[in-house]
């Protein structure tokens, strides 16, 4: 039995949409905060008044063969409490919807990410425009370059392998936590002093696994004998 839905369904927990306007290509998505209050990111005091209101434009996961923007009307608040530095404040949206200064929602930030990881930047961008993504190839290894964790006193097994910078001419090495499946960094190049320094530093290591084939496959690649190399 089919179920109805309202509009509010389609929207991420906490909005509440005011309109919803064509341009062109593009739908416009004007919605706001659904709570009346917010809280100092500094302190923590809930605060009810409001100072002013501005509006950010972060894009959308595409709908219907067109471009989606979402219109946010945030308000600043002011801290009422003595003790805090900030004065005025910025509302924060849950990051479902989208990070501060954030450009892109946080589910198209998640399919951008998802895309360079496995794409990389020129074929990403290709497919991406296919898709009504305007994401540049930059943005898609940096967005898999700004999402990697720096937990790395928890690392403990992971994966080494090269990866393209550009096809053919500059190569880097991308690194991954096989236990959390995660990439957690890129270095620049693929030479064995490089990813030996990167795993000096980080001596919690224990496994390292590398692919054979490439550049660090070779007998007197990657000589650490405080972690066991395969």
């Amino acid at each position: 039995m089919a179920a109805w839905l309202s509009r509010r369904d389609f929207f991420a927990a906490g909005l509440k949409a005011e309109q919803v306007e064509l341009a062109g290509n593009t739908i416009r998505v004007h919605s706001r905060s659904a709570k009346t209050a917010a809280a100092c990111p500094r302190c923590g005091t809930i605060s009810h008044h409001v100072h002013s209101r501005y509006r950010r434009r972060p894009a959308d996961l595409p709908a219907h063969g067109r471009k989606v923007e979402l219109i946010l009307l945030v308000r600043r608040f002011r801290c009422r409490a003595m003790h805090c530095s900030a004065k005025i404040f910025a509302e924060r949206f849950p990051p479902a919807v989208t990070r501060p200064h954030a450009r892109r929602t946080s589910r198209l930030q998640g399919l951008v990410r998802h895309l360079g990881l496995a794409l990389g930047g020129r074929s990403a961008q290709a497919l991406a425009g296919r898709l009504l993504l305007p994401v540049s190839k930059d943005t898609f290894l940096r967005s898999v370059r700004d999402t990697t964790e720096a937990v790395t006193s928890e690392l403990r097994v992971i994966g080494i392998d090269d990866w393209a910078w550009r096809k053919g001419q500059r190569f880097g090495t991308l690194i991954c936590d096989l236990e959390r499946h995660r990439v957690i960094d890129l270095l620049p190049d693929r030479e064995p002093a490089t990813v030996e320094a990167w795993l000096r530093a980080r001596p919690g290591i224990e496994v390292v696994a590398r692919d054979r084939n490439g550049g660090y496959g070779g007998e007197h690649c990657l000589t650490l004998p405080e972690a066991r190399i395969f």
